[in-house]
Protein backbone atom coordinates (compact mmCIF):
# COMPACT_ATOMS: atom_id res chain seq x y z
CA UNK A 1 0.00 0.00 0.00
CA UNK A 2 1.45 3.64 -0.83
CA UNK A 3 1.90 5.90 2.23
CA UNK A 4 1.77 9.36 2.48
CA UNK A 5 3.93 11.96 4.39
CA UNK A 6 1.71 14.93 5.16
CA UNK A 7 2.85 17.91 7.05
CA UNK A 8 0.91 21.43 7.68
CA UNK A 9 2.27 25.22 8.49
CA UNK A 10 -0.18 27.30 9.93
CA UNK A 11 -2.62 25.47 11.64
CA UNK A 12 -4.99 28.02 14.21
CA UNK A 13 -7.74 25.77 14.84
CA UNK A 14 -11.35 27.71 14.92
CA UNK A 15 -9.27 30.71 14.66
CA UNK A 16 -9.62 31.14 10.78
CA UNK A 17 -8.86 35.28 11.50
CA UNK A 18 -5.66 35.46 13.04
CA UNK A 19 -3.82 38.09 11.93
CA UNK A 20 -0.46 36.71 12.32
CA UNK A 21 -1.36 33.42 10.30
CA UNK A 22 -3.54 34.06 7.59
CA UNK A 23 -2.71 31.18 5.46
CA UNK A 24 -2.47 27.67 6.03
CA UNK A 25 -0.66 25.36 3.89
CA UNK A 26 -0.27 21.37 3.42
CA UNK A 27 1.97 18.70 1.68
CA UNK A 28 1.38 15.51 1.19
CA UNK A 29 4.21 13.13 -0.68
CA UNK A 30 4.21 9.30 -1.32
CA UNK A 31 7.65 8.23 -0.42
CA UNK A 32 9.05 4.97 1.34
CA UNK A 33 11.08 5.67 4.14
CA UNK A 34 14.11 4.55 2.86
CA UNK A 35 14.07 6.91 -0.28
CA UNK A 36 13.34 9.57 2.26
CA UNK A 37 16.66 8.40 4.26
CA UNK A 38 18.51 8.28 1.17
CA UNK A 39 17.37 11.55 0.10
CA UNK A 40 18.61 13.26 3.46
CA UNK A 41 22.01 11.77 3.35
CA UNK A 42 22.24 12.68 -0.34
CA UNK A 43 21.27 15.97 0.24
CA UNK A 44 22.30 16.68 3.24
CA UNK A 45 25.31 14.52 4.13
CA UNK A 46 26.62 16.28 7.36
CA UNK A 47 23.87 17.06 9.37
CA UNK A 48 22.62 15.16 12.36
CA UNK A 49 19.19 16.11 12.63
CA UNK A 50 16.64 13.64 13.33
CA UNK A 51 14.45 15.78 10.69
CA UNK A 52 14.76 18.41 8.46
CA UNK A 53 13.75 21.60 8.85
CA UNK A 54 12.78 24.31 6.34
CA UNK A 55 13.25 27.09 8.73
CA UNK A 56 16.21 26.03 10.11
CA UNK A 57 18.07 24.96 6.96
CA UNK A 58 16.70 27.99 4.61
CA UNK A 59 18.47 30.75 7.13
CA UNK A 60 22.19 29.34 5.78
CA UNK A 61 22.76 30.36 2.21
CA UNK A 62 25.05 27.21 1.91
CA UNK A 63 21.47 25.48 2.14
CA UNK A 64 19.94 27.18 -0.42
CA UNK A 65 21.07 24.64 -3.67
CA UNK A 66 20.53 21.91 -1.94
CA UNK A 67 17.01 22.60 -0.83
CA UNK A 68 16.35 23.29 -4.27
CA UNK A 69 18.03 20.16 -5.40
CA UNK A 70 16.35 18.04 -2.91
CA UNK A 71 12.52 19.82 -4.12
CA UNK A 72 13.71 18.99 -7.45
CA UNK A 73 14.23 15.14 -7.41
CA UNK A 74 11.01 15.11 -5.12
CA UNK A 75 8.53 16.63 -7.72
CA UNK A 76 10.56 14.66 -10.28
CA UNK A 77 10.14 11.55 -9.19
CA UNK A 78 7.89 11.33 -6.37
CA UNK A 79 3.73 11.68 -6.25
CA UNK A 80 3.25 14.94 -3.91
CA UNK A 81 0.55 17.97 -3.38
CA UNK A 82 0.78 21.22 -1.91
CA UNK A 83 -2.11 22.99 -0.92
CA UNK A 84 -2.25 26.79 0.50
CA UNK A 85 -5.11 28.13 1.57
CA UNK A 86 -6.19 31.63 2.57
CA UNK A 87 -8.57 31.17 6.14
CA UNK A 88 -10.35 34.29 5.59
CA UNK A 89 -11.42 33.02 1.91
CA UNK A 90 -12.48 29.80 3.84
CA UNK A 91 -14.20 31.85 6.32
CA UNK A 92 -16.14 33.18 3.07
CA UNK A 93 -17.15 30.52 2.19
CA UNK A 94 -18.33 28.74 5.38
CA UNK A 95 -20.49 31.65 5.29
CA UNK A 96 -21.94 31.22 2.04
CA UNK A 97 -22.61 27.12 3.26
CA UNK A 98 -24.73 28.35 6.42
CA UNK A 99 -26.15 31.80 5.03
CA UNK A 100 -26.74 31.20 1.28
CA UNK A 101 -26.88 27.65 0.58
CA UNK A 102 -30.01 27.20 2.31
CA UNK A 103 -31.72 29.18 -0.06
CA UNK A 104 -30.61 27.31 -3.40
CA UNK A 105 -31.57 24.06 -2.04
CA UNK A 106 -35.46 25.20 -0.82
CA UNK A 107 -35.61 26.38 -4.90
CA UNK A 108 -34.17 22.71 -5.83
CA UNK A 109 -30.77 24.02 -6.98
CA UNK A 110 -27.28 22.79 -6.50
CA UNK A 111 -25.16 25.85 -4.83
CA UNK A 112 -22.39 23.43 -5.35
CA UNK A 113 -22.97 22.82 -9.73
CA UNK A 114 -19.83 24.34 -11.44
CA UNK A 115 -18.37 26.14 -8.55
CA UNK A 116 -21.43 28.73 -8.11
CA UNK A 117 -20.14 28.56 -4.05
CA UNK A 118 -16.48 29.45 -4.81
CA UNK A 119 -17.90 32.60 -7.30
CA UNK A 120 -19.97 33.84 -4.51
CA UNK A 121 -17.07 33.50 -1.83
CA UNK A 122 -14.59 35.56 -4.28
CA UNK A 123 -17.49 38.24 -5.09
CA UNK A 124 -18.13 38.52 -1.28
CA UNK A 125 -14.46 38.61 -0.62
CA UNK A 126 -13.93 41.55 -2.99
CA UNK A 127 -16.78 43.62 -3.23
CA UNK A 128 -17.95 42.37 0.73
CA UNK A 129 -16.09 45.48 2.56
CA UNK A 130 -17.37 47.87 -0.29
CA UNK A 131 -20.70 46.92 0.20
CA UNK A 132 -21.25 46.39 3.68
CA UNK A 133 -17.88 48.47 5.33
CA UNK A 134 -15.15 47.07 6.22
CA UNK A 135 -16.26 46.65 10.13
CA UNK A 136 -19.68 45.23 9.38
CA UNK A 137 -17.95 43.06 6.86
CA UNK A 138 -14.93 41.73 9.71
CA UNK A 139 -17.65 41.57 12.45
CA UNK A 140 -20.02 39.22 10.06
CA UNK A 141 -16.80 37.33 9.24
CA UNK A 142 -16.11 37.17 13.34
CA UNK A 143 -19.72 36.27 13.97
CA UNK A 144 -19.37 33.95 11.25
CA UNK A 145 -16.47 31.83 12.99
CA UNK A 146 -18.22 31.85 16.51
CA UNK A 147 -21.54 30.30 15.48
CA UNK A 148 -19.06 27.31 12.75
CA UNK A 149 -16.85 26.63 16.02
CA UNK A 150 -20.41 26.30 18.29
CA UNK A 151 -21.30 24.10 15.68
CA UNK A 152 -19.12 21.59 15.82
CA UNK A 153 -17.68 21.86 19.95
Amino acid sequence: MECFRIDESGYTGFDLLNAEQRFQGAAAIAITDQDAARLYSEHFPKLQAPELKYRALSRRPANHPRLLSLQRDLLTHYRCVTYACDKRFLLVLMFADYAVEPFYYERGLDFYENGQNYAMASLLSVAGPTLLGQPAFCSRLSSTQSKTRRRRL
